[in-house]
């Protein structure tokens, strides 16, 4: 189980070193015909305006198609408590790589407050399940240069990339590092916070690859 804790300033002194917009060139874009598609299905638990819901998409689906990947982003709404059917609609049909599954919740019940999301994985290192806490991350001043439409959308990349990356993907500069530090922050506000060119290809090769689909039943959280 993957957890990405907020953004911290501890490291502002440390420049270039954690400044991604210099480390990740522009990779070459794949004709969207060709580009592997992945097919998110967001589930606004949380209540989250439309407007910064919009938000969150553009930037996570620009952040993908940077790596060569085409987002398809499924709005399945906030869930009816009082709905207990298990009908099958689009976006139940979660299986990994090709659908992939973000909740947008207010907040966990046993998370702290300095966590902004997880992924859960298998032991094989796949996963299909990713949570999002809204509250923890609107809460948190340190990226007071981005929105929170913005910042949710560089949430759930990150989070996606953990479920098509698999385990140990935290990496030390770029999107996946597991603290968001002031220079990535800038690197974020200027929209040039990005995978990193082999994390792009890996991203590509595992969407290339056609697997049968995991029992859902089987993927069960990891702690990592």
């Amino acid at each position: 189980m993957h957890l990405f804790r907020r953004v911290s300033l501890i490291l502002i002194v440390w420049g270039g070193p954690f400044s991604t917009s210099s480390a990740t060139p522009t990779p070459a874009r794949t004709p969207d015909a060709l580009a592997p598609h992945v097919r998110l299905s967001v589930f606004n638990d949380a209540g989250i305006p439309a407007d910064t819901l919009a938000q969150a998409a553009a930037r996570a689906t620009a952040i993908l198609a940077q790596s060569g990947v085409e987002l398809d982003w499924l709005d399945c709404g906030r869930p009816d408590p009082s709905d207990f059917s298990q009908r099958a609609t689009p976006c139940s049909a979660v299986a990994w790589p090709h659908q992939l599954s973000v909740r947008i919740l207010p907040r966990g019940r046993s998370i702290g407050a300095d966590i902004f999301g997880q992924a859960f994985l298998d032991r094989s290192g796949s996963g299909a399940y990713s949570n999002v806490y809204f509250n923890n991350l609107a809460a948190n001043r340190e990226h007071a240069q981005l929105s929170d439409g913005d910042m949710l959308g560089f949430v759930i990349a990150h989070e996606v990339g953990h479920l098509l990356l698999g385990s140990n993907s935290h990496s030390p500069v770029g999107l996946m590092q597991a603290r968001w530090d002031s220079p990535a922050l800038q690197s974020a506000s200027r929209h040039t916070l990005f995978f990193t060119p082999a994390q792009s290809a890996t991203l590509r090769s595992r969407l290339s690859v056609v697997l049968p689909n995991l029992p859902l039943r089987s993927l069960v959280p990891a702690s990592l």
